[in-house]
């Protein structure tokens, strides 16, 4: 089957969106194919502003049509939502819909694919036979990012407050834009600490990495190009008061030590502590009711927090208004939260979503209020929503690696058949939300959404 392949540039509404699906790399190989590869310009026609990492012309030199009009296209690629006035009638769609959560933003566009007569194809959802997701470089390319953004608030918040520190070096990750560049700014930034050390006037620096997935390996990955220690929980107390300022301490906890039990669970706590640490996960992913945060015995002594773990409302939350307040009156060492999963007011209570024009807000515990910037009493927090666009070229890079094993198949395949009869790979089955306007039968709880 030689279908038209269709790339769409993203929509204005993305700020600072420049990543693709389909690099100029693997663009070639779907034209060595034998299809047809039309590329929508990169400059949006009415502001000009550039919305992919990759200049049209190494598209067009690979054998691609540069065309405004992608029409005629059977598969199209983007990324991020698509806005409904551009979806078009029995196309086949690949791209993050953010919608099987029944996520409410994006339902309107969901009932405007099934009017279409859509095939909806979620990378997000692209999973083995375990149902573990298989394109994951976008959440490694979040902690990235997320880590050279703390990084550099941490920077400049010490730097407002007339404080000399190494992090000032430290730019942050969109002015770049490649991740070797970043790499190169936070090894200069660990020359500076191992020479001058961490500033005298604020206690060792503590970063507290909550969870222990992709994303969380993402941000360590380059943490741990500064020169740094690993500590447990039991030590917090006597790296506090007794650490060298000529390197920084990570303590790195999982669900088992970010909560504890309630008084009055099923299990008491020393039956709990006989559980391996696997088998505590399984017992608090069961029974998060009966859990609360455990990070009172953390906040006091760390100086940023970076939150690396996905929530939903049926969890406990990690840092709560009450509990912020109660630790900050006392003690004011934390400087910065990373809250590279940026749920608003999800696991961090006070969180809300921020954008790379606009990254930093300032929480004021004492107060309850937020102010835009880095003036103000309180705690910074980076919460940018979009985190991977900062490394757009690198992001990119790295999701068609993944989604490469599976592109000869999307491409190829023949999207007028029934969807049972289609010849996709198990993978790639398991994520079609929607064949031909019709949600398939693993999807068919979607329904709701449309009303």
């Amino acid at each position: 089957m030689k279908n038209i392949i269709g790339i769409l540039r993203e929509g204005l509404n993305k700020r600072g969106e420049k990543r693709v699906a389909i690099t100029p790399d693997y663009a070639k190989k779907i034209i060595d194919w034998g299809h047809k590869l039309i590329v929508q310009p990169a400059h949006h026609p009415e502001t000009n502003e550039s919305k992919r990492a990759f200049d049209d012309k190494l598209y067009k030199r690979i054998g691609a049509e540069i065309n405004e009009d992608i029409s005629s296209a059977d598969v199209i690629f983007g990324l991020k939502e698509i806005n409904t006035h551009r979806l078009m009638e029995n196309k086949s769609y690949l791209f993050f819909s953010h919608t099987h959560k029944g996520q409410k933003k994006n339902r309107k566009m969901l009932k405007r694919l099934a009017e279409c007569k859509s095939t909806v194809i979620d990378y997000e959802l692209i999973a083995n036979e375990k149902n573990i997701r298989i394109v994951t470089a976008f959440t490694y390319n979040a902690g990235y990012a997320g880590m050279v953004d703390t990084l550099w608030t941490v920077g400049k918040r010490m730097a407002g407050k007339g404080v000399k520190n190494p992090f000032e070096v430290i730019p942050q990750a969109i002015e770049g834009e490649e991740l070797s560049v970043a790499k190169d700014k936070l090894a200069k930034s660990g020359k500076a600490i191992e020479r001058f050390g961490t500033p005298a006037n604020y206690p060792p620096m503590i970063f507290c990495f909550l969870g222990k997935g992709k994303t969380a390996y993402g941000a360590r990955k380059l943490f741990n190009i500064l020169p740094h220690e690993n500590i447990n929980l039991n030590q917090l107390g006597e790296v506090y008061t007794n650490a060298s300022r000529e390197k920084v301490y990570a303590l790195q906890i999982d669900v088992e030590e970010i909560y504890r039990l309630k008084n009055g669970s099923k299990i008491n706590q020393p039956e709990f502590e006989q559980l391996n640490i696997r088998e505590k996960q399984k017992y608090y992913f069961n029974n998060p009711e009966e859990f609360e945060s455990n990070l009172d015995i953390v906040l006091p002594y760390i100086s940023v927090l970076m939150n690396c773990i996905i929530w939903s409302g049926k969890y406990p939350r990690t840092v709560t208004k009450e509990l912020i307040k109660k630790i900050y009156t006392k003690n004011k060492t934390l400087l910065a939260i990373g809250d590279i999963t940026c749920d608003p007011n999800g696991s961090i209570e006070f969180s809300k979503e921020t954008w790379i024009d606009n990254p930093v807000y300032i929480y004021d515990p004492a107060t309850e209020s937020i102010n835009d910037g880095f003036g103000g009493n309180g705690i910074a927090v980076m919460a940018v929503t979009n985190l991977p666009c900062e490394f757009s070229a690198d992001a990119s890079q790295e999701f068609s690696n993944d989604l490469e094993p599976f592109l000869k198949n999307i491409v190829s395949a023949d999207y007028s058949k029934s969807f049972e009869d289609v010849n996709l790979l198990p993978e790639i089955k398991r994520a079609v939300i929607m064949w031909q306007g019709k949600f398939t039968e693993r999807y068919q709880y979607m329904k709701d959404y449309l009303n």
